[in-house]
């Protein structure tokens, strides 16, 4: 029964409206956030080739709104959710009105992401929010999040805005008994459009990959949900997966080392530092940048061709005391297995001492790397009397690990300790946001902001950019280099720099739009991955190596100065001899899921993911090269190896 006056379609009691009006309202700003969701999206789209077909970009122009409905999918199962079970209309709107605002906040920060990095929300992005020890890495600024809080306050408010409108103008048809109209119903949306946009665009991909049409697959890499093309279809005409290439294999188990190195009880015992910049790429390893550096590996040997085992800290360190390729690490971390050098340096009984000005939590270095070792002997952690942390700028802490390393360099002299030492320091001033106090090199900016970053993308706005951000840069590398001078004044002012083996390295690159990137982690390019390496010490040539070498080649290379012998080398390492390096090499770097493989016909870009088992290559630069087949079968004997090295420490899977 119906009161007089009252509409059957509005209120049923006090402050509610019926559940079709909601849902009514409720789809409306689903599918008002896709529209907005897939201008947003434009952004991922913002480098295309200029060359690219018609068709193609047509195409694309499918493919984007098909990423947004599915990634969509998301917040309206939460739409439907909240229209159901929450009883208060009010209620209803702010969920999803504060939904709605979360998917299109997530999709552009995505398109800020991807814009600087080349790849979307993966488990690297995940590890950085979820890790002790992050913020040391990403430093976001109090503007950033004050800019991010304003927006999301102004875009909630927008959205509740739309919402209620929406609600009203239900409210007003239904009082004149009139449905929602028909290009505004779920069902016609979806029937009629979405599904088919969908279900069009993914045929077409999967159609491209079936026959071999590359561009479809490249075209769509700045979208979320694409996989790369498979390396078997590419080569096997079947479609089967090439025997030997699987790099990452599902079950099995860590089995590191096969043996342990024999160390003559006689052998040479050197002290040993390992000194690394951190994000210190090569040509920035220059007198003018690093006059104390430079000054220093005057009397060692230079390593002119020399490549970090990553493009991030994670790989490159682990990569440089392991031995190991960087599709170890996952199994490595979750066995929590140390590496074969320290063990046996700890075996010798060597005094080992780790200063970091970056935390050894992220990467989870103290979980891996320095497991075996007594917590008072990693120190990244610099606190005043009162037990408050000292600082948390890189170049700071920079010189407060100076400060340790004098202090220890004292203690053993006043201790006369006997015992050789390994030390293992971490600089971390050239490392984003790349604190310093300052330097030669002008114009510079005062924060670096990763919004700024992420939107400035051509044109004259970018190159001004890029100088600024690449001046400020120089400058940390600058002020790393003085912390550096000091380490190496006490290590000569303690009498034990003749007896010390010293070696001098960055972690990974780092990039300034010279591919079209910020930072790193993001490409296997000579910019991320070739960094500075010297030695200098007993045992080692002074001289200039040009033949291709690599981080790998650190652990193998230690141990065998030690009196290991080279003959047992592949039980425990990957690595060459850093003392005989061969003429010609594939070298391996890793990122987050995925490998790089330097060969003479290009550098090979292998995922790890199992489902994802896309493959290209690359030039020094991260231009993407054709004639993929033959390039891939000029260098099946590098792959294959590749494949082969990374299971070599690994039991085989359980079936």
């Amino acid at each position: 029964m119906t009161v007089a006056g009252q509409s059957p379609f509005v209120r049923t009691g006090p402050g509610q409206y019926p559940r079709q009006v909601l849902a009514d309202a409720g789809f409306q700003l689903w599918l008002a956030n896709v529209g907005v969701g897939t201008v947003l999206g434009t952004a991922w789209l913002f480098r295309l080739p200029e060359d690219l077909s018609v068709w193609i970009r047509m195409y694309l122009g499918l493919a984007l709104v098909s990423s947004v409905t599915l990634l969509a999918l998301i917040p309206g199962a939460l739409f439907l959710v909240v229209q159901r079970w929450v009883p208060s209309w009010r209620w209803v709107g702010f969920l999803q009105a504060n939904l709605g605002m979360l998917f299109l906040a997530l999709l552009y920060t995505d398109t800020i992401v991807y814009r600087l990095l080349r790849y979307h929300f993966n488990g690297a992005v995940l590890n950085v929010a979820i890790t002790e020890g992050a913020g040391d890495a990403i430093h976001l600024g109090w503007s950033v999040w004050g800019t991010v809080l304003f927006w999301v306050v102004v875009g909630t408010a927008l959205e509740l805005g739309a919402w209620r409108a929406s609600l009203a103008w239900m409210e007003r048809r239904a009082r004149r008994g009139r449905p929602a109209p028909l290009w505004l119903r779920p069902r016609v949306v979806f029937l009629a459009f979405l599904l088919p946009v969908v279900g069009i665009e993914k045929s077409i991909f999967a159609g491209a990959l079936l026959r071999g049409h590359r561009e479809v697959a490249v075209a769509s890499r700045p979208l979320p949900l694409y996989p790369g093309a498979g390396l078997g279809r590419l080569l096997d005409p079947r479609g089967q997966r090439l025997p030997g290439l699987e790099v990452a294999p599902v079950g099995s188990s860590l089995r590191y080392p096969l043996a342990p190195p024999v160390i003559p009880e006689d052998g040479e015992r050197p002290n040993l530092m390992v000194l690394v910049l951190d994000s210190w790429r090569r040509d920035m390893f220059t007198p003018e940048l690093t006059p104390n550096l430079s000054a220093f590996a005057s009397g060692g040997r230079v390593f002119e061709d020399h490549v970090s085992g990553g493009n991030g800290t994670r790989y490159g360190l682990f990569t440089l005391l392991y031995g190991l390729h960087g599709s170890y690490w996952s199994k490595v971390l979750a066995e929590r297995a140390t590496p074969v050098l320290v063990d046996t340096l700890m075996e010798l009984g060597y005094d080992v001492r780790v200063l970091s000005a970056a935390s050894m939590n992220f990467p989870e270095l103290r979980d891996t790397a320095w497991a075996g070792l007594p917590a008072e002997c990693v120190v990244d952690e610099f606190k005043d009397r009162r037990g408050r942390e000292r600082s948390s700028v890189s170049y700071v802490k920079d010189g407060f690990v100076a400060d340790a390393f004098e202090a220890w360099m004292g203690t053993r002299r006043r201790a006369r300790e006997r015992r050789p030492f390994f030390a293992f320091v971490l600089l971390d001033a050239p490392h984003q946001p790349y604190y310093n106090p300052g330097g030669p090199h002008h114009p510079t900016v005062d924060r670096l902001d990763y919004v700024e970053l992420g939107r400035t993308t051509g044109g004259p706005e970018l190159e001004a950019l890029v100088e600024r951000v690449f001046n400020t840069y120089k400058n940390s590398v600058l002020c790393a280099d003085r912390t550096a001078g000091r380490l190496l004044a006490a290590l000569e002012e303690s009498g034990e720099l003749q007896e010390t083996l010293v070696l001098v390295t960055g972690d990974h690159g780092e990039e300034f739009q010279e591919n079209g990137y910020w930072g790193h982690t993001s490409n296997f390019s000579t910019e991320q991955v070739a960094v500075p390496f010297y030695l200098r010490g007993p045992g080692v040539e002074p001289g200039v190596e040009g033949r291709p070498t690599s981080h790998v080649d650190v652990p193998n290379s230690l141990l065998e100065l030690l009196g290991a012998d080279p003959a047992r080398r592949a039980d425990y390492g990957l690595g060459e001899s850093l003392f005989d390096p061969p003429a010609e090499r594939a070298r391996v770097v890793a990122g987050w899921g995925d490998l790089g493989v330097w060969t003479a016909d290009g550098i090979f870009h292998i995922p790890l993911d199992r489902d994802a088992q896309g493959i290209d290559v690359y030039d020094e630069g991260w231009r993407l090269q054709g004639d993929l087949e033959r390039r891939c079968r000029a260098q099946m004997a590098a792959l294959e190896r590749t494949a082969r090295d990374c299971v070599r420490f690994l039991s085989p899977p359980v079936r």
